[in-house]
């Protein structure tokens, strides 16, 4: 990560571990679905296929992850209040205030599934999912799989597969509670790097 980009997490992050660090960690760990490692002092947090350690006190992620990644994980600890999963998915611009952010988000993964996956089959994008823990489920696109970013905030994945007229698409679902584990901006970070880690799978 360039040092201008160190930087500007730095900032970010500084006040959400502020934030952090004056909770309760039982607390956390209830409503955020995650445990404690007493031996360690770390939060377990699966997502995208590993598990996630967050170092207590200072709340310092110990893995090398992209900097939304990172950001997100920390925001979601401090926002998720424990409400159940609704069952019900709908797009980020169907979040409260997504009409234009969150639109925009849903755009722009979908641009990222046209220019990253055009030579990608609908196998191909089903063993990426997978690869992230993701579970390949029924659905009405070439591929659909839902995958955990957090332990109740999951995404669904919906990919369609180009042919010689039109590219690939594809768009990412959250759960109609979203709102209660992030902020709509982190949600479309989150739906981001999740994208972007099916990308990287796919040319592992």
């Amino acid at each position: 990560m360039s040092e201008r980009k160190n930087r500007q997490l730095e900032l970010m992050l500084t006040p959400v571990r502020e934030k952090l660090m004056k909770r309760n960690v039982a607390d956390i760990c209830r409503k955020a679905g995650v445990v404690f490692d007493e031996d360690t002092d770390d939060l377990l947090v699966p997502s995208l296929g590993e598990t996630v350690r967050i170092r207590l006190p200072e709340y310092a992620v110990l893995q090398d992850l992209d900097m939304w990644r990172h950001l997100t994980l920390l925001q979601y600890l401090d926002t998720a209040d424990g409400t159940p999963l609704s069952g019900r998915e709908i797009g980020l611009g169907d979040m409260r205030g997504g009409l234009s952010r969150g639109l925009g988000f849903d755009k722009d993964i979908g641009l990222m599934f046209a220019r990253d996956c055009r030579e990608a089959s609908a196998e191909d994008v089903a063993r990426a999912c997978e690869a992230l823990g993701g579970r390949v489920v029924p659905g009405n696109a070439d591929v659909t799989a839902v995958i955990c970013y957090a332990p109740r905030f999951p995404i669904t994945v919906r990919f369609w597969c180009g042919d010689e007229e039109f590219p690939p698409s594809g768009k990412t679902l959250v759960d109609a509670s979203a709102e209660h584990y992030l902020t709509l901006e982190a949600a479309g970070g989150a739906c981001s790097s999740t994208v972007q880690a099916i990308i990287r799978k796919l040319t592992e």
